[in-house]
């Protein structure tokens, strides 16, 4: 191609389209798209067929697209003929040219003009920068992923010290506790030797006084120097032989307190540092109110789906359980006069159900609505129940015990049943391995994918924890709250518990209208807040064949009877 046509001039700082002499390029009108300087910007807004044009600065993004190709391109100087300017860009050898450079050594090389060269590349950089942008997209997510791993890994080491410290306690207790019963076994063989020395000294005394009023009398009638007397007390005395003192023996053995030799630590006592998987990090977890109902009740302390169409609820205040429709709005469509506890659904549809302060499980047939005893626990009262997928039934009792129900003692029971639904026991679970209490208060149960067996165990009145085990009794995990969330000042109260299908578990925290989300092995995926979705006092959930969970509320006042009930979409 001929020299002369293939230099092309790039575009130098453009003057006011409109007076053609100040560079000083401030303004762009959006409608004539004519850029123009501070002085014509006045007059191009007095013009009549102009004022209501749009006026923008060229800094803008409007301005910008525009502008944005306006490179300079003819200022680049020669390196080699330094007086030079480079006009064209050599493909062949891929640098600059000035025209020397062109006569001297490229006549017959692959030139292009620098615009389309500088272009091109330009485009090439906006690739590359896209891939910088990516990959710094990438570090972000992974920078999220090392928050993520940073706050559960605090989490961890912050519940691995307080296990230490439970430890501590625990040990601190049973060591006084041991201490005690062995001061006590001292002082009572303390006082056994005593009544032996007692009753030795109290014996002397007699002796030493029978000896001492016989010693006496022989003196007497020595000093008399009657000797009637001496014949007559002669004749008493040499008759008789004088016996031998007898005195009684003490006691040859005693308790004495030997410390043990071994070290604490050696027998390994309080517990040791053992090599465990660091959390993993967690999906994201979304919980989105999708629905809203309002109750005619106070609260919905039990809620039960049946189907896309039932459901039952029941509040603890009133002794009615509700069969409602499940439309646009809730219908109650039968009521039930019982006062229920905890209710769980059978394969079968019917509905297991434990009654306030009794000792029997009865069933529900929900096609007639009559209520018949099941099975019985004898003198212990039934609480939370739940039926597997395996159909059997899951219990918590405890004993009839008056007072303090936190302060439990060595004839307290506190026990997770297991039941077929024939009736007949098949395990239960009130003591592990090490013979320490599992539960204080077995509230309300459930199970997982595992068939493990998951308890919210109340330990006051306001503060609880989520208790797992194995079907051989041991504890797998246990679940006392969010540091994010609960602290002295807000408790971790468990008021309800599920599991998904694919075994994350959900909590209530009542008292911090939270919903707590874990994962099967414990760890916490999401702690929520959810009364900026309008959803407080979380009393009660269950899980449709839909996967949406649904929570029934308090209302927030005990007078007011407009509890909520809320569909919840989850996705993970």
């Amino acid at each position: 191609m001929a020299f002369s046509q293939s230099i092309r001039r790039a575009q130098i700082p453009k003057p006011c389209e409109l007076c053609e002499t100040d560079t000083n390029i401030k303004w762009k009108c959006v409608q004539c798209n004519t850029l123009m300087c501070d002085k014509c910007k006045k007059i191009h807004l007095k013009v009549q067929t102009s004022i209501t044009h749009d006026i923008v600065d060229v800094k803008s993004s409007e301005a910008k697209q525009e502008m944005e190709h306006i490179i300079v391109t003819d200022n680049i100087p020669c390196q080699i003929h330094k007086r030079k300017l480079h006009c064209m860009f050599c493909r062949t050898c891929d640098h600059l040219v000035c025209p020397e450079c062109i006569t001297a050594s490229h006549k017959k090389h692959e030139l292009e003009s620098i615009d389309t060269v500088c272009d091109e590349r330009r485009e090439k950089l906006k690739e590359i920068e896209s891939k910088f942008s990516e990959k710094f997209t990438l570090c972000e997510k992974e920078n999220s992923k090392v928050r993520d791993f940073k706050a559960k890994y605090e989490q961890f080491s912050a519940e691995s010290v307080q296990k230490i410290n439970q430890q501590e306690q625990l040990i601190k207790d049973e060591v006084s506790k041991y201490a005690k019963a062995l001061r006590e076994q001292l002082e009572s063989e303390k006082q056994r030797i005593e009544k032996s020395i007692t009753e030795n000294e109290n014996h002397m005394e007699e002796v030493k006084e029978t000896l001492l009023n016989k010693q006496s009398s022989i003196q007497e009638i020595l000093e008399s120097k009657q000797a009637a007397q001496v014949f007559s007390a002669y004749s008493e005395f040499s008759e008789k032989e004088i016996s031998d003192v007898s005195f009684k023996t003490f006691p040859e053995e005693t308790k004495d307190f030997i410390p043990t030799n071994e070290s604490l630590m050696n027998i390994n006592l309080f517990g040791s540092l053992q090599k465990t998987k660091l959390p993993k990090g967690l999906p994201q977890v979304n919980l989105d109110v999708i629905k809203s109902y309002t109750t005619d009740f106070n609260m919905v302390d039990r809620i039960l789906i049946q189907d896309d169409k039932t459901a039952w609820i029941s509040n603890d205040e009133i002794p009615t359980l509700h069969k409602i429709n499940i439309d646009d709005k809730i219908t109650t469509v039968k009521n039930i006069s019982v006062k229920i506890y905890d209710m769980s659904l059978t394969e079968n549809n019917d509905i297991i159900l434990t009654l306030y302060d009794r000792t029997d499980v009865s069933l529900l047939t929900t096609k007639t609505g009559e209520i018949k005893p099941f099975l019985s626990v004898s003198s212990l009262i039934t609480l939370g129940v739940h039926v597997t997928k395996h159909n059997e039934i899951l219990l918590g009792v405890v004993d009839k015990e008056r007072g303090d129900i936190y302060n439990l003692t060595d004839k307290s029971c506190r026990e997770v049943f297991i039941f077929g639904m024939d009736g007949k026991q098949k395990q239960s679970y009130g003591y592990n391995k090490h013979k320490q209490r599992l539960f204080t208060i077995p509230y309300r149960i459930t199970s997982n994918v595992n068939n493990d067996i998951l308890v919210i165990d109340n330990t006051s009145d306001d503060d609880g924890r989520v208790v797992v085990l194995d079907r051989e009794g041991q504890v797998k995990w246990t679940y006392q709250g969010n540091p994010q969330v609960n602290s002295r000042d807000n408790l971790f109260n468990p008021a309800d518990i599920v599991t998904t299908s694919v075994g994350h578990v959900i909590v209530t925290d009542a008292s911090n209208h939270a919903l707590h989300v874990l994962s099967g092995e414990g760890d916490v995926m999401i702690c929520k807040i959810m009364k900026d979705q309008g959803i407080s006092y979380l009393t009660s959930l269950n899980i449709d064949t839909k996967g949406q969970l649904w929570v029934g509320c308090h209302s927030g006042n005990e007078q007011q009877t407009d509890a909520k009930l809320h569909v919840v979409r989850m996705s993970f």
